[in-house]
């Protein structure tokens, strides 16, 4: 029986490195009758400026497609350079000097026509009429030390591969360039360049400038010529992107300008852009073409509230729906930057390149439009601007109460009836936290204020309810539990919106079940169960066979792709419940143990990693997308999988509050071991279940540490639900044995077999 698990567990491990389906194979020509992509860049906007503005070409645009909210993050700072080189590449990456440079054929650069330049930089010959980027090998050299593929210019790459051909049009320079003038601001280019630096044909010359003194730097785009130069184009090249620099240049002049004036210079630019966009739709075949018009960068005071999610609208073939969202966020109204390219890749039927992240955006018909996005923007924005404060004040409330319970549990035993409900009360935070976002507020205040208040009237109905610490104990990590897998399974509503949810605006996760909640349901399940087993007991069979079932749903919705599609979570609740099941039954935690439980894991996540591989693309959560990968690059791409994850956490050990946490949990754990003296002996002896339940949660929590790309959060949210109870059953002993008066030396304890 052994050997036939062995060799499923090898056959299903192998599967995952055979080529991928022949579906995936790129595209090597196209069908000229097919339709085209038209990709507008409105820079430095933000949706507020769209509402404020009289846009009726984007309004209509809107209604024959779907809006949403792109994040911006790069590879390092929120700059256009970083930005826009992003978009191309398909991976978080950075720029260099000189990264927005790009100089049409014969153009002279640094004393050198730039053909001859490109030659001595890249080995390549510029067709009449390309455009080149010469710092292309410096973008290359600067991103070179990724923990992950890079491969500049991806995007232009895998279009020039699928015979594709590609145009730009347009510039955000601040002056009207003379011809020999040296460096301009074509950031577009290289979002749209290969990976020799090259775009096959377009305009990025000052001709497509016009001077005028009521503008800011007294230019702006010349629109008429821009429209010729895009008729020009249609029909050569199958894409044609444009850059309308005016919202970029308003946004430079914001210093020079009077605050009053800034928004004027905003809105002009956009309902001048407005135009132009309406003038292009008269080129757009809404059933055959894509339009997407985006902004890479938001405005400055946008991005110093901390709203770095920017306007995105897709219109055309195979979008139709009110808000779009694509298979990398699963979250309606929110796609990535990094989805932009492979929207672009998909509709032409090409595949990404190898280390091309990001999923197609979709459309979504949920009845909500342009005004409902921007209060979603909002919502968004007043959520993370709130949980930096929310999480430190509840990081620096678990420490002091901890310290100050042991503490009072060896020289202050007459505080013990105050510290008793702080121990509870911060157990009770995970629960109100997770469904705080049901009393939105857009204010910090009112939301502080409303969580403490559910926390404190929570803590004072389980003392009121409940006299014993093991209900209460059970109650409170049992109805977190609960709470997590019902929200897991009806939406994620809650975890999206709550302070230790994951955050939209970083980027790091959108859906499914974040490191903080992970932390929170491997501690509180294995509390929750031991907890129930010591204390309903005489019902041993109706018990086991209960939390059987529990165990069951549970793992299921961490590792389901569907659900919460935590791997390191997946890892960490397994061998938590694992270990607790051994511990109650009087096994111990041995080597042969451990492969067991290893080896069932390993068999459990192959199994879900293939599953999800096999979905279509859209849909498919990261688990999927990692095993395309390693099929693609081989298991080259798990040693990178695995050095991110590892830089990740000794990054966040050093820097994270929660460190602090985690190191206090496990200081009074082990004082509390030994001091008072014999008294852990006596707590054993008298809820030697419960012990053993968060032990299997402490391993659990080393589990989360060791196979999390954040497993100190992790960690240290697990022993919210170890530490505290732990705490909460000394004082217990320690109070029985004062009432019954066996006090000794102020110190040590007379145990019941002295």
């Amino acid at each position: 029986m052994k050997k036939i698990w062995v060799y499923l567990m090898l056959i299903a491990i192998c599967t995952m490195f055979l080529s991928p389906h022949s579906s995936l194979a790129r595209v090597n020509h196209r069908d000229e009758n097919e339709g085209k992509v038209i990709l507008v860049i409105m820079d430095r906007i933000g949706w507020k400026d769209i509402h404020q503005a009289h846009t009726p070409n984007l309004d209509k645009l809107m209604e024959m497609g779907a809006v949403g909210l792109m994040t911006t993050n790069t590879g390092g700072s929120l700059s256009q350079s970083n930005a826009y080189l992003t978009l191309g590449t398909g991976a978080r990456v950075t720029g260099a000097t000189g990264s927005q440079t790009a100089f049409f054929y014969s153009h002279r650069y640094q004393g050198e026509e730039i053909e001859n330049l490109m030659y001595q930089i890249a080995g390549v010959r510029m067709a009449e009429g390309s455009i080149a980027n010469p710092s292309i090998a410096k973008l290359y050299r600067e991103n070179a030390k990724r923990p992950y593929t890079v491969i500049i210019g991806a995007l232009g790459t895998a279009l020039r591969d699928g015979g594709v051909k590609v145009a730009v049009l347009g510039n955000c320079d601040n002056y009207k360039r003379r011809e020999d003038d040296g460096e301009g601001k074509n950031f577009l280019v290289s979002m749209m360049m290969d990976d020799r630096g090259i775009v096959p044909m377009g305009d990025i010359s000052h001709s497509l400038i016009a001077e005028d003194p009521y503008w800011p730097m007294g230019i702006r785009t010349d629109y008429d010529k821009m429209l010729e130069a895009f008729k020009d184009l249609d029909g050569k090249a199958q894409i044609i992107a444009m850059q309308l620099g005016d919202t970029s240049r308003a946004e430079d002049f914001r210093h020079q300008s009077m605050d009053s004036r800034i928004g004027h210079h905003k809105r002009r630019a956009l309902e001048e852009g407005d135009r132009f966009i309406g003038k292009l739709l008269e080129h757009f075949d809404v059933h055959r073409d894509y339009m997407m018009v985006l902004t890479p960068v938001g405005p400055a005071e946008e991005i110093g509230n901390n709203n770095r999610l920017t306007p995105i609208i897709v219109a055309g073939k195979g979008i139709k729906g009110d808000w779009l969202t694509s298979g990398s966020t699963h979250r309606e109204g929110i796609v990535t930057n990094l989805d932009v390219g492979v929207s672009i890749l998909n509709y032409f039927e090409i595949s990404p390149l190898q280390g091309q992240s990001g999923a197609p955006i979709y459309s979504v018909v949920n009845g909500k439009g342009r005004d409902e996005i921007l209060t979603f923007n909002n919502k968004l924005v007043e959520i993370y601007n709130q949980r930096p404060f929310l999480i430190k004040s509840y990081v620096y409330t678990i420490i002091p109460i901890l310290a100050l319970a042991a503490l009072f549990l060896l020289f202050k035993r007459k505080y013990l009836k105050w510290i008793r409900p702080m121990l509870l009360f911060i157990m009770n935070i995970p629960f109100v936290y997770l469904i705080l976002p049901i009393l939105h507020q857009p204010t910090l205040f009112s939301t502080a204020v409303i969580a403490a208040t559910m926390t404190v009237l929570l803590t004072a109905s389980m003392c009121r309810l409940f006299k014993s610490t093991i209900d209460r104990i059970m109650i409170i990590s049992g109805i977190t539990v609960v709470a997590l897998i019902l929200d897991q399974w009806l939406g994620m509503r809650l975890i999206q919106s709550s302070p230790l949810g994951y955050d939209v605006i970083a980027g790091a996760r959108f859906y499914g079940m974040g490191n903080e909640y992970m932390g929170v349901l491997v501690g509180a399940i294995c509390c929750a169960g031991a907890a129930i087993n010591e204390r309903f007991s005489k019902q041993e069979k109706l018990i086991k066979a209960f939390m059987l079932v529990i165990g069951l749903v549970v793992l299921y919705t961490m590792v389901s792709p569907n659900l919460a599609a935590n791997v390191g979570g997946t890892i960490a609740l397994f061998v938590a419940i694992s270990s607790t099941a051994l511990l109650i039954r009087g096994k111990r935690v041995r080597v042969g143990s451990l492969m067991a439980i290893g080896a069932v894991l390993v068999f459990m996540l192959t199994a879900a990693f293939l599953l999800d591989s096999i979905r279509a693309v859209d849909i498919q959560s990261h688990m999927g997308k990692t095993t395309n990968a390693i099929r693609q690059n081989g298991l080259s791409e798990l040693l990178k999988i695995f050095y991110r994850k590892i830089s990740m956490n000794i990054r966040l050990f050093r820097t994270t509050q929660w460190t602090r946490v985690f190191l206090t949990s496990l200081g009074v754990i082990v004082l509390l071991l030994y001091r008072p003296v014999g008294i852990f002996r006596d707590v054993f002896r008298r809820h030697e279940i419960l012990i053993k339940g968060l032990t299997g949660a402490t391993i659990g929590a080393i589990a989360a540490l060791l196979f999390n790309d954040s497993g100190i959060v992790s960690a240290a949210t697990a022993m919210i639900f170890v530490a505290p109870p732990f705490v909460l059953m000394i004082m217990d002993e320690v109070e029985k044995k004062v009432m019954d008066g066996v006090w000794q030396d102020g110190i040590r304890f007379k145990t019941s077999g002295s």
